[in-house]
């Protein structure tokens, strides 16, 4: 064999090599789920009543860190068309205020309060808590497999707590969803 043939077969097993390498690497990406989109987001009258839970027990738990007084919603749940053609539902922001940078202060013992209740509903562990890139604000954050969020921000003197979500809804708007009570 000369060594021109010898070149050539070891770069490509070097190639081989590297693209199995590459395809093992993807491949152990997608199993843990990464950044993946879920397939089919939940229905939302399901997805709205047992998302409306999963908020009423963080909000349960924030209000063991804050305090329970002085808590109001927001408004509804509202349904709202992204770019990328998924339809997000906003469950009712749940909002305090806490005077003196105490919103700040406790946003520390969140992440301990919430995780045993997220557990509980399917979510991932809670972050840290994150400061805004530009300041202001601060939070806690965490996600479920099928894409739900759950943030607890400290802006100023507010303390908020909001729940989102992709569910199949179409036309996506509030009409298709559920009465919360």
């Amino acid at each position: 064999m000369t060594e021109q043939a010898t070149t050539r077969r070891r770069g490509a097993t070097t190639r081989t090599a590297g693209a199995v390498l590459a395809l093992g690497v993807t491949a152990a990406l997608s199993a843990c789920g990464g950044d993946a989109e879920p397939a089919e987001p939940p229905p939302a009258p399901d997805a709205v009543t047992g998302y409306e839970q999963t908020r009423q027990d963080v909000l349960a738990a924030v209000q063991d860190v804050y305090g329970a007084d002085g808590w109001a919603d927001d408004g509804s749940a509202s349904a709202t068309a992204q770019d990328d053609g998924r339809c997000v539902v906003f469950l009712p922001d749940a909002s305090t205020t806490r005077a003196g940078g105490e919103g700040y202060d406790l946003l520390a013992d969140v992440p301990d309060a919430l995780a045993p209740v997220l557990d509980e509903h399917g979510f991932g562990e809670p972050s840290d808590v994150v400061e805004a890139e530009h300041g202001g604000s601060a939070s806690v954050e965490a996600e479920d497999p099928a894409g739900w969020s759950v943030r607890v921000t400290a802006d100023g003197d507010v303390v908020r707590l909001d729940v989102s979500g992709p569910v199949g809804l179409d036309p996506c708007d509030e009409a298709g969803l559920p009465e919360l009570g």
